[in-house]
């Protein structure tokens, strides 16, 4: 019988180096750093964010937009009010993200609201 109360359990090593062994960023692919980002949202915004695409705009001077083509109006609407958690997640995962952008394709165009790394939408 195991004593739940005994912390000297010799079948479980803390120091198995393969359940600490994290990936650093820096050798993450993007897909990697992608799939790091959705994880650090809850389920429900996670499901919103399976619906979308995601691609990674790259400006000469090093900096880039991350961009989110939403499905429809209605997801853009609800993740526009997680603008501090997209930010969050966006530095976490990518030091040369300054931007991001939510967008949607209505009528054949793609309209977009883009944002900075503080959520403050950008005016053009």
């Amino acid at each position: 019988m195991i004593d739940p109360y005994d912390f000297e359990d010799d079948d479980f090593d803390l120091e198995d180096e393969e359940l600490l062994k994290i990936k650093p960023i820096s050798q993450m692919t993007e897909g990697e750093k992608l799939q790091r980002f959705k994880r650090f949202f809850d389920s429900s915004s996670r499901a919103m964010l399976q619906d979308c695409l995601f691609r990674i705009v790259n400006y000469e001077d090093g900096t880039g937009t991350l961009e989110i083509l939403c499905p429809n109006e209605v997801v853009r609407q609800r993740l526009s009010k997680k603008k501090r958690k997209i930010t969050n997640n966006i530095n976490t995962c990518w030091s040369h993200i300054r931007w991001f952008s939510l967008c949607v394709q209505q009528d054949n165009e793609l309209h977009c609201q883009k944002f900075t790394r503080n959520g403050d939408l950008v005016t053009s």
